[in-house]
């Protein structure tokens, strides 16, 4: 029975990544930025592919490789779309390490950061997970309603200024709005 679950949660995986493909080049090429896609297991964020951008300056994030789920943009995506007991359970689990002065590190800035991401729909990493770099994520549904993976741009500070969060938020949402709906999610209003 488990490796019939391995193997569906592995064929779900695989088939996100082929059908995201295509809006992550998309997003990329309208970003300038590079684009992750990122889906959560046990307490983390793994990468599961990347668009990488043309700039000299970029991020890179290995496919395979995991981030903590609160202080990465992809990370409070996914927690944006959880409940508070899901989040306050998960932090309870995996703690919240300082990676940055940024990072925060205690459950009431999160819950307020979740706020407004849940507000917004998507989440901005400020630094908190690596220093220079900044981070836009929305989360990406399926059939179910739930929150499978988040995609993202990211980017060097001196790029991603506050005048672009705006313009790059509302292309990360498109691109999860559409790659959602590939995943045979529920139209959101």
């Amino acid at each position: 029975m488990q490796a019939f679950v391995i193997g569906c949660t592995f064929t779900k995986t695989r088939s996100l990544v082929g059908l995201a493909r295509a809006y992550m080049r998309r997003l990329m090429e309208e970003s300038g930025e590079t684009v992750n896609l990122a889906t959560e297991d046990q307490g983390q964020m793994v990468y599961l592919a990347q668009v990488e951008c043309r700039q000299m300056m970029r991020a890179f994030a290995r496919p395979g490789s995991r981030v903590p789920l609160h202080c990465s943009g992809v990370g409070k995506a996914i927690l944006s779309a959880g409940s508070d007991k899901t989040v306050a359970k998960i932090l309870q689990q995996h703690g919240m390490p300082r990676l940055t002065v940024k990072t925060i590190t205690t459950p009431a800035l999160l819950h307020a950061d979740l706020v407004r991401a849940r507000a917004v729909g998507y989440a901005i990493d400020d630094e908190e997970h690596a220093v220079g770099l900044r981070c836009i994520a929305s989360p990406i549904f399926d059939e179910t309603g739930g929150a499978i993976a988040a995609v993202s741009v990211s980017g060097p500070m001196a790029r991603i200024v506050d005048e672009r969060v705006g313009p790059l938020s509302a292309m990360v949402l498109q691109a999860a709005r559409d790659i959602s709906a590939e995943m045979g999610a529920p139209q959101q209003s």
